[in-house]
């Protein structure tokens, strides 16, 4: 693996990180600031210089976006209610209307691959998030 990638996977594991850790010792800004983490982590997979092809970006950036939300479901502070899964979920949408934006410049400037692979990436994303969504909708909500 080149260099770059590996600095690449290592900076997006440390913004990831601090992010965690943002959000676990001031409650309130590791929400508010996720859309800010996941427009930059998009923005790191599908601006630099890594020479990934698009289907790899598309997973690589929805793993790091998946494990941002994790993060932010299990570790934030406050009392996980409903009511702060709907704000989490606002903020999630919101980081992630830039990020597919990112995703599609990305993909209509890559050179190097099929239509089908451009479309499969972007579908692929899609399905990604959706499945995302599906499987850890409710996580870390406490039930009274």
């Amino acid at each position: 693996m080149k260099l770059q990638k590996i600095i690449l996977i290592g900076l997006l594991t440390l913004l990831l990180l601090i992010s965690t850790v943002i959000g676990h010792f001031l409650p309130p800004t590791g929400i508010l600031t996720s859309p800010i983490v996941i427009s930059i982590i998009a923005g790191l997979i599908m601006f630099s210089d890594n020479s990934f092809n698009v289907i790899v970006k598309s997973i690589l950036t929805y793993l790091f976006i998946g494990l941002n939300d994790i993060g932010i479901k299990l570790f934030s502070g406050g009392i996980h209610d409903t009511e702060g899964m709907g704000w989490i979920h606002m903020l999630l949408f919101i980081g992630l209307v830039p990020s597919f934006i990112m995703l599609l410049v990305s993909v209509v400037r890559d050179k190097n691959s099929t239509n089908w692979i451009k479309a499969f990436s972007i579908l692929l994303f899609i399905l990604l998030i959706n499945i995302h969504l599906q499987l850890f909708d409710t996580l870390g909500v406490q039930e009274n």
